[in-house]
């Protein structure tokens, strides 16, 4: 099906996209993709500069109005506030580029749906997919940096003639299960979304995709916190194991 886009400003980008053998509505995905990553980068430096009102004596003197730096520190602190609880403070701070920014990028790709032509990319599981992927090579290079042998031990299991069925289905766990069900949980959620307040617009356009909207800017944060929630939980998972390292 085609789709009227605002992108379609940017033609010459979404031909090569297809060119490659992308449809039209995943080339739309794509454009939109990197618009939501060059809007974060700007929104992020723009906040950046705004830190810059720092005395030596008060530091940070936030401004008298609210802004976007005011916004950023409060975003900071809310996802500090829901990681710290569930991997410690030093780890919630060292993993925040990867959690913060997950987060941010998922809730603004879900609700680019809401926008009259845009597709969000979050309901290509292609874009979930390599999300995941991303979490779960994080989640294997820190348990090993920080754990050294004792990551592949504790996938092996604690019975020796057992190990070759423990490992074969903890591997799966880790690299097929873990980052199939971040991908399709996503995907389902912000597909099903999509299509239902495309469907309601149609049959009933005028009052009820107010509702609608509303109903989709909840589920938008929802999927971004529970995608943000379960990757904390997965890398949590992978680290605790330092603690109890030397025990085994």
């Amino acid at each position: 099906m085609y789709h009227y886009s605002w992108f379609q400003l940017l033609s010459p980008a979404i031909h090569a996209i297809e060119a490659l053998g992308g449809s039209h509505d995943d080339a739309i995905r794509v454009v939109t993709a990197w618009g939501v990553c060059l809007l974060l980068l700007l929104g992020a430096v723009i906040a950046r500069a705004g830190f810059g009102a720092v005395s030596s004596a008060e530091g940070y003197v936030p401004a008298a109005r609210f802004n976007l730096t005011n916004a950023v520190e409060l975003f900071v602190q809310a996802i500090l506030g829901i990681v710290e609880p569930v991997v410690g403070k030093e780890d919630a701070r060292r993993y925040f580029w990867l959690l913060g920014g997950t987060f941010l990028f998922i809730f603004t790709c879900n609700v680019s749906a809401l926008f009259p032509g845009l597709l969000p990319p979050t309901d290509n599981i292609n874009t979930n997919l390599a999300m995941a992927l991303v979490v779960v090579s994080v989640y294997v290079f820190e348990g090993v940096r920080r754990t050294g042998m004792h990551f592949f031990k504790h996938l092996l299991g604690p019975i020796w003639w057992i190990s070759p069925l423990v490992f074969t289905i903890e591997a799966a766990g880790v690299f097929l299960i873990r980052p199939m069900s971040l991908s399709i949980r996503l995907f389902a959620n912000i597909n099903g979304d999509h299509i239902v307040f495309g469907v309601m617009s149609d049959l009933v356009p005028v009052l009820v995709p107010t509702i609608f909207l509303a109903f989709g800017l909840w589920v938008s944060f929802l999927q971004a916190f529970v995608f943000t929630l379960l990757s904390t939980i997965y890398i949590s998972l992978s680290v605790a194991h330092e603690d109890d390292g030397g025990h085994h």
